[in-house]
């Protein structure tokens, strides 16, 4: 169907030329047939009664006129079920499909002047309007004159016309042979006259102009006052106020506001686009006007070598006017034309406020427009620019604001950006210093910033040691700490994402640690946790933090005991908390520390905890190593507490153990039964109830344990308890021992089991039992 439409076009006549208003015509065969169409114009209509007028003239046109190719014999489009037709209705199929495409033609290009959107939108709407008319789902034989044999065009026309396919304009090289009326050129001309907004829209075209060519003029003669008037004229067209300009805040989307909440009052007058454009309703695109007129290279001309503050200043404004008013494609060719190097230097201490807070938008700008615009900033060495507008801040912050944005887009760029080079790059530069005074600073004001900031914390703390070591310094963990000693005064996200910081150095080396207990992390961390309005989530952070902190440092472990860890933990051990695998092992640790942290664990009961934990499982066997060293070192307490029933009965738990741990406890459960007189007669006391003794009698039953090892320390342990007991005698005789033990001796395959056996054996024989 392209292949034979294209055919007619090149042997149909018309011509191009420009209208009378300035947009290009599409001309047919007929002198003075202007067929110059608006698509914004809502009165065409492309009824049945037009579309039959087209096919009585294409068939008038094929009867009478002879082809110098001669016929076309052009298949029909794939899919389609078109008999072959005779030449001559082929040929009327030619002219059908030529006549809608020039028809699209003229729709698509009828109005030159107008946006492309709006072109396009017109058209779009015309063109499915004709394809979809109730004409062309039924039957066409309305649309051909009397006595005609309907044609099988309708397929391949509507098909055609559902299409995105721009014709070529018409060619009159063989006009005079035609000698025939074009075939729709009874269709009346529409053409949009030129009215009050066309000549408001060519007044501001033309004042751009003029007012971009004094721009220029300043720039080669560098004449500062017509530059500034220059600067004030444009400012004026670009519809930018002053006193909105000097108080537009950056935004959490990248927009602008007074504050944290409140936009500007002159927002109210522009509509932004999904794409981040703005525009004013009723104006013509300023900004792109001024990139096509060449008006960005004075002003970056004049950036670069003027010396005047009100020059440099009213430059900038004018600017940032440009670049808020203009689509992210016009921030982009101003960075290709060289703008960022020219204008980053502002952002300097020494520069006046007014200037580098325009300066300071303007980085805003870059980094928050489009990708490209942020990786062309970030390319011209923007960084050390971003850093230093956290230099001497101002009252208002304004420039603390707009840098921590533009910080957040760099280390947030998408793609394969080096986050941790970044990341680096920004520590070496000092940010981490300066960045968290000004959010102790901006918090009371700005806190969704001052959370913004801590959010770059948590980034830098996810990079490599060589970050993570600026971050654990004495300049910059004292700062983080006053967030978790004071979290009321700060949103409990900024405090959540500092607790995560922490958490992720802990994770560090070793003198991150160290760093982080000479900061006092421990005791801000337990406070934390013991208070009533710390979220779940808060919790979590601080017992992960905690855990890491005290996992192989005795001092620390101290530390924390001391601070008052224990009872929050010991909650949520007790209360089934999934933080249980965190806190277990801080809570057992605690004993081994030092004297004076099993003192605290006194205070609460930490002997008692210890034996309920042997009934946990998976930690018997930490909580039987705590109580080892604390029975080792203080005997007489912990003997006590153990050979109290409750004790002894905990203890029994453990030669109850079906698990692979139950090796593994044996050895310091042997240990407690040879260093603790008490806890050994306790162990094998015998219960009036049974007869025998819980402990002995599960102990028996375990001799049979297919490992040597195993068998090993329950004889000695047996062995531990017969020499200790106050009736040796009576506790063989209702255990009956005897044959146990000599079963062992004489058949067993461990040579140090059968020694053992022996000398247990013996032993019964000295005390004259057998």
């Amino acid at each position: 169907p392209r292949a034979a439409s294209r055919a007619v076009c090149a042997s149909h006549p018309s011509r191009e030329g420009p209208s009378r208003d300035g947009r290009p015509l599409v001309r047919g065969a007929s002198a003075g047939a202007d067929l110059s169409l608006s698509s914004a114009d809502s009165s065409v209509c492309l009824d049945a009664n037009t579309l039959s007028s087209l096919a009585s003239n294409s068939h008038s046109l094929a009867s009478n006129t002879v082809s110098a190719a001669g016929p076309s014999l052009t298949p029909p489009p794939v899919g389609s079920s078109v008999e072959p037709l005779a030449p001559r209705d082929e040929r009327h199929l030619e002219e059908m499909v030529a006549a809608a495409a020039a028809l699209q033609q003229r729709l698509a290009l009828g109005d030159s002047a107008a946006p492309t959107h709006e072109r396009e939108k017109g058209s779009d709407k015309l063109l499915a309007a004709f394809a979809e008319h109730a004409s062309c789902n039924t039957s066409y034989a309305a649309l051909l004159p009397d006595g005609m044999a309907t044609p099988y065009f309708h397929k391949l026309l509507a098909w055609r016309l559902r299409t995105p396919w721009m014709a070529p304009a018409l060619r009159d090289a063989d006009e005079q042979a035609m000698g025939q009326a074009e075939p729709f050129a009874h269709i009346s001309t529409v053409s949009r006259k030129a009215d009050d907004a066309d000549k408001a829209l060519a007044v501001q075209r033309e004042t751009l102009r003029l007012h971009i060519h004094q721009l220029t003029s300043a720039s080669e003669m560098k004449a500062e006052q017509s530059a500034i008037g220059a600067c004030d004229k444009l400012l004026g067209l670009f519809s930018r106020h002053s006193g909105d300009a000097s108080q537009a805040l950056p935004a959490h989307d990248g927009g602008s506001v007074l504050a944290d909440e409140a936009p500007r009052p002159t927002e109210a007058r522009y509509r932004r686009s999904a794409s981040g454009e703005m525009r004013e309703a009723g104006r013509i695109d300023e900004a792109a006007l001024f990139m096509t007129e060449h008006g960005m290279l004075p002003l970056v001309h004049l950036l670069r070598v003027t010396t005047s503050s009100k020059v440099i200043y009213k430059l900038l404004e004018l600017l940032n006017a440009i670049l808020d008013h203009g689509s992210k494609v016009v921030c982009e060719t101003a960075c290709l034309l060289g703008v960022i190097p020219a204008v980053k230097g502002f952002v300097e201490p020494h520069n006046p406020q007014p200037t580098r807070l325009e300066a300071a938008r303007f980085a805003h700008t870059m980094c928050t427009r489009s990708e490209l615009t942020l990786q062309m900033f970030v390319a011209c060495y923007g960084l050390p620019a971003l850093v230093q507008l956290l230099l001497a801040p101002a009252a208002s912050h304004e420039l603390v604001l707009f840098s921590i944005d533009a910080i957040k887009s760099v280390l947030d760029m998408r793609g394969r950006s080096p986050r941790n080079d970044l990341c680096r790059s920004f520590a070496e530069l000092g940010l981490l210093e300066l960045l968290v005074s000004a959010m102790h600073e901006i918090n009371r004001q700005h806190s969704l910033h001052a959370e913004r900031a801590s959010e770059i914390f948590l980034l830098f703390s996810c990079a490599d040691t060589v970050v993570k070591a600026r971050i654990a310094t004495r300049k910059v963990l004292p700062e983080l700490m006053q967030v978790i000693e004071s979290p009321g005064g700060y949103t409990p996200g900024l405090v959540l994402k500092i607790l995560r910081t922490i958490k992720h150095l802990c994770m560090g080396e070793a003198q991150h640690l160290d760093e982080l207990q000479r900061a006092k992390a421990i005791p801000h961390l337990v406070t934390l946790l013991h208070r009533s309005d710390s979220t779940a989530e808060m919790k979590a952070q601080c017992v992960n933090a905690l855990y890491l902190l005290c996992k192989i440092s005795r001092s620390r472990q101290e530390e924390a005991a001391v601070s008052g860890v224990l009872p929050p933990l010991q909650a949520l051990i007790n209360g089934g908390s999934p933080l249980k695998q965190f806190a277990l092992p801080i809570v057992c640790d605690i004993a081994k520390a030092s004297k004076r942290a099993r003192a605290e664990l006194k205070q609460h009961k930490g002997v008692q905890f210890y034996l309920r934990l042997l009934s946990t499982e998976y930690w018997q066997e930490a909580a039987l190593d705590a109580l080892l060293v604390w029975l080792l070192d203080e005997s007489t307490y912990v003997a006590k507490i153990i050979e109290a029933p409750q004790g002894v009965q905990a203890l029994q738990v453990v030669m109850e153990v079906q698990n692979d741990s139950f090796a593994n406890m044996l050895d310091p459960l042997r240990k407690i039964v040879y260093n603790s007189v008490p806890v050994c007669r306790a162990l094998g006391k015998v219960d009036g109830a049974l007869g025998v003794s819980p402990f002995v009698q599960a102990l028996v039953k375990r001799l049979q344990h297919p490992s040597t090892l195993v068998r090993r320390l329950l004889l000695a342990m047996l062995e531990s308890i017969y020499k200790q007991h106050q009736s040796p005698k009576q506790l063989v005789e209702l255990h009956k021992l005897v044959p146990v033990v000599k079963k062992i001796k004489e058949r067993d395959p461990g040579v140090l089991v059968q020694e053992i056996a022996s000398q247990l054996y013996a032993s019964f024989e000295a005390h004259a039992i057998l």
